[in-house]
């Protein structure tokens, strides 16, 4: 396992909307595309969505940077007919960068009194 060092992370931030919504959406379990657009979905209480065409280019891209894989469908439950991915060390790393990143963001906006109850 290798270890991503902060300023190999910043290198990649910000991360684009659709990357971070699929890292949000993926967490720990490995999901196909319709899958993730439903977690997304659900997650942001239907106030955002994940368009097909956005998604299935984001996945390609997010693969061959090595930030998800694909993976097998799940033993239980799985579609073989489906794609499955999975984040990877870096991928999840790289979503707990853009996160504080964006909560760093959402401090100087609360100190500006933009909006309330910020950490």
């Amino acid at each position: 396992m290798t270890h991503t060092t902060f300023r190999e992370l910043t290198d990649h931030l910000p991360l684009s909307p659709p990357v971070f919504h699929v890292l949000l959406s993926l967490g720990d379990d490995a999901l196909h595309g319709y899958a993730i657009m439903q977690a997304f979905q659900s997650l942001t209480g239907g106030r955002a969505e994940l368009l097909p065409g956005t998604l299935y280019a984001t996945l390609a891209r997010m693969v061959e940077t090595g930030v998800i894989v694909e993976v097998d469908p799940p033993a239980e439950g799985g579609d073989a007919r489906r794609r499955y991915y999975r984040s990877t060390e870096f991928g999840r790393s790289l979503a707990a960068a853009e996160a504080e990143r964006m909560r760093a963001l959402v401090d100087v906006a609360a100190a500006q009194r933009l909006v309330e109850g910020a950490s």
